[in-house]
């Protein structure tokens, strides 16, 4: 599991590696660039850009920004709102129950860091 900043806000996020972590709830944006036209093909490793929930739902609400870049950014995220309507829901929850523990995916194993180990001696006093 790794950390990452929200693009916008900076809020830290858990972002997981795989498919089988459970992270913290954040919509990601892969941006790379590639050579046209000549050889040889170049191909810039993919950066990945990540936003928390309500800052995703916000800017997708928003009006359009200035910039061809940050436009494409934004039909992006507008694209996955209308895709999955339940982002809302989850922007909701995050900004009025900020602390609720995030859910396992059906099949995944829990973040064994996350799971307090029990003491195996007594604390001296």
């Amino acid at each position: 599991m790794k950390t990452e900043g929200c693009v916008t806000c900076g809020k830290v996020l858990r972002v997981s590696e795989n498919i089988n972590e459970t992270g913290d709830k954040s919509v990601v944006i892969y941006t790379f660039a590639q050579t046209r036209g000549f050889r040889p093909l170049t191909r810039s490793s993919a950066r990945r850009r990540t936003f928390c929930v309500s800052c995703a739902v916000a800017r997708g609400f928003a009006p359009p920004p200035e910039g061809a870049f940050n436009e494409d950014v934004y039909r992006e995220l507008r694209e996955v709102l209308e895709k999955n309507p339940a982002l809302k829901d989850v922007a909701w929850e995050e900004n009025f129950t900020p602390h609720t523990r995030p859910r396992l995916m059906p099949g995944s194993k829990p973040d064994e860091t996350l799971i307090p180990k029990p003491l195996k001696e007594p604390l001296a006093s």
